[in-house]
């Protein structure tokens, strides 16, 4: 059952994501969702869900940057928590936040110290979606 959920919670992700972008507002909803997923699943089930989500969010046979830490700071996030039990409603915000931190430092460095409204807008949305993410996962255990 908390393995469907998911899989509705990555699509909702998703489609939220989209919607949002439509409207002019960028928030990194999938990335948020994979990275709370690191602390509910195991590696294989997170591997699938990062397959997934490199999917939705670059369906071209050709990986780039972005992609890379897309898929590669959840998993680094999940190896993480796996090593050094932290509370979970601790770790999560924090995660979300250092996540998508180095992931524009890395990959749009001008956007995190030039506009970093912008950065704070993503950094609030994706907050707000993984504690929702967060609180729905957390009632299925």
């Amino acid at each position: 059952m908390r393995l469907a959920i998911a899989i509705l919670i990555l699509i909702l992700a998703s489609a939220l994501q989209f919607w949002f972008a439509g409207g002019g507002m960028f928030f990194n909803l999938i990335f948020a969702t994979l990275v709370v997923f690191a602390f509910f699943f195991d590696f294989w089930e997170m591997a699938a869900f990062i397959l997934f989500g490199v999917f939705v969010v670059n369906w071209q046979p050709a990986i780039s940057l972005e992609i890379f830490l897309f898929a590669l700071i959840p998993l680094v996030i999940f190896a993480f928590h796996s090593a050094f039990k932290f509370e979970r409603w601790i770790a999560v915000p924090i995660a979300i936040a250092l996540g998508l931190s180095i992931f524009y430092l890395v990959i749009a460095p001008q956007s995190l110290l030039g506009d970093s409204a912008a950065f704070l807008e993503d950094l609030c949305g994706s907050l707000i979606w993984g504690a929702a993410v967060f609180l729905a996962l957390r009632r299925r255990e």
